[in-house]
């Protein structure tokens, strides 16, 4: 569901997919084969969200951003299940953010870098390019090797298919 706020609406890439169930408000822009699952809200009331292009939001997760400040998420980001990203925050290209993980005001996940499941980014930390962050607060602990960062390009590259998938297959069923 997309809604108008104080004049601001959401612009979304012509190949991006948005569950009819996700809330898109305000002040959001969505680049071209994005995937928003169902459940997810983009609050773009206090402040601007910008996503880059085939990146993934998936279900009942929550980005917002304080007053006058942005979250912005790069190029082919996958942001797993009900994770939760508070901005002002910049979230690099080809980043992970692994379910149910939370990350806080100030914070920058350069590119390549992953939060584990689970995991809680305090206020003002960064986790470097190419690195794993685990644990609640979130501390670096190795190095991200190439079976790691093959998997994610497969699962964020499995998430831009389906956006083209369910802009041509999904329907909804009448009278269930």
């Amino acid at each position: 569901m997309f809604y108008e706020f104080e004049g601001k609406r959401p612009v979304v890439g012509k190949t991006s997919f948005i569950h009819p169930q996700a809330v898109i408000i305000g002040d959001v822009t969505i680049g071209e084969k994005c995937f928003i699952g169902a459940g997810a809200v983009l609050r773009g009331d206090f402040g601007q969200i910008v996503i880059g292009d085939g990146s993934n939001i998936q279900e009942n997760s929550v980005i917002h951003s304080q007053s006058d400040e942005a979250a912005v998420i790069g190029d082919n980001v996958l942001i797993g299940h009900t994770s939760i990203v508070h901005g002002p925050c910049v979230i690099d290209d080809n980043a992970v953010i692994g379910m149910g993980a939370i990350v806080s005001v100030d914070c920058n996940i350069e590119a390549g870098g992953m939060l584990a499941a689970g995991s809680i980014l305090p206020p003002g930390h960064t986790i470097p390019a190419h690195k794993l962050a685990v644990g609640a607060p979130a501390r670096i602990t190795k190095d991200i090797d190439e079976p790691t960062e093959a998997f994610n390009r497969v699962g964020i590259q499995l998430y831009q298919e389906l956006a083209g998938r369910c802009l041509k297959g999904l329907k909804p069923i009448e009278g269930q």
